[in-house]
């Protein structure tokens, strides 16, 4: 039984070294575009934003402007100024935070949880077993609102569009 051999042409070559040479190019021009500051201008307002500053802190809030120099935020009812030397990133944040939905459902599997674990110990103490459930069924339904809420929150979409340089 012969083998064939897999021979690559002239062309093939050229095809594939032009192709492997434009994957640069478009990584260089997406990550050229996310330090141009005019994507932030462009945000409408009342959009979510995300912005993380060079501090460390993240403050989250709705876009009322951006200047050359200034994004101004709506954040809890109050209006902030955030100067754009001391911005490292920001984050555009779309999406309903279904949190009240998922604290409902972390509840729930958080009461299952933890009466079925009560239930477990209950089985084998011979007295006053009834307290391990009820104690199973609190803290497993505050720890699963917990989670749930905290879930929720995370639900949204965040797209990443400003970097400083």
């Amino acid at each position: 039984m012969k083998t064939k051999m897999l021979s690559l042409g002239p062309a093939t070559i050229l095809v594939a070294a032009i192709m492997l040479g434009s994957i640069p190019a478009a990584s260089v021009k997406a990550q050229s575009s996310l330090h141009d500051w005019s994507t932030v201008q462009a945000v409408a307002a009342d959009e979510r934003l995300v912005v993380e500053k060079k501090d460390g802190k993240t403050i989250t809030g709705k876009m009322i402007e951006a200047t050359a120099t200034n994004l101004t935020i709506s954040r809890r009812g109050k209006v902030e100024n955030i100067p754009r030397e001391n911005i490292q990133q920001i984050y555009h944040s779309t999406g309903k935070a279904e949190k009240a939905k998922w604290a409902g459902i972390g509840a729930g599997i958080g009461t299952a949880a933890g009466g079925g674990i009560g239930a477990a110990k209950a089985a084998s103490v011979s007295d006053d077993g009834g307290i391990y459930v009820l104690a199973g069924l609190l803290i497993g339904a505050g720890a699963g609102a917990v989670s749930g809420l905290a879930f929720g929150e995370s639900r949204r979409h965040r797209e990443l569009i400003y970097t400083t340089p």
